[in-house]
């Protein structure tokens, strides 16, 4: 028999490896638990830019003469077919938001070029902002007023009973239809 496969294996405790992690309450608010994670994700969404920028850099300083120049042309191109389509991409952005808001936005007397972006595209931040600041159309009742539901007054004409002859005197009198 081996003396190793008796052997115990030497591990660090567990605690010792596991990340301490800040425990939340039982009775934390699901809105402080939500904002947590927001700003989590903010400030890792800002290292990866800032990783992004770095590494951007570290490429620019490894290229050669030849490819900085097809690169500076592909971002004048790029930066160029953006331009012409960035309006139209905040319009249907414009257009698509209010919609689902139920409003109506006069797109005719914007300055779209306002909601563009940094890269080219719709601003979400500030269209959201601007659908938020319209007035919001009245809410329509649950249920459509039904005619001919409940007690209503008859529309002047003196019809007293349901007589055969009564209703036949209208109707050849006209003033029944």
């Amino acid at each position: 028999m081996n003396e190793t496969q008796n052997a115990p294996v030497d591990a660090p405790a567990p605690e010792a490896d596991a990340p301490a992690t800040a425990e939340t309450p039982v009775d934390a608010d699901p809105t402080d638990e939500l904002e947590k994670w927001r700003r989590l994700s903010r400030e890792n969404e800002k290292r990866w830019k800032q990783a992004s920028r770095e590494l951007e850099g570290i490429r620019q300083a490894q290229m050669t003469d030849q490819e900085k120049a097809i690169e500076s042309a592909k971002a004048e191109a790029r930066k160029a077919a953006l331009a012409e389509l960035g309006t139209s991409l905040v319009e249907a952005e414009i257009r698509a938001q209010a919609s689902a808001a139920g409003v109506s936005v006069p797109t005719d007397y914007l300055d779209l070029a306002r909601f563009v972006a940094e890269d080219g595209r719709a601003d979400r931040e500030r269209v959201t902002a601007l659908i938020d600041s319209l007035p919001k159309p009245p809410v329509q009742p649950e249920f459509p007023q039904l005619m001919g539901t409940g007690h209503h007054r008859s529309g002047g004409n003196d019809i007293s009973s349901m007589d055969p002859t009564e209703l036949a005197d209208f109707i050849a009198g006209g003033s029944f239809i």
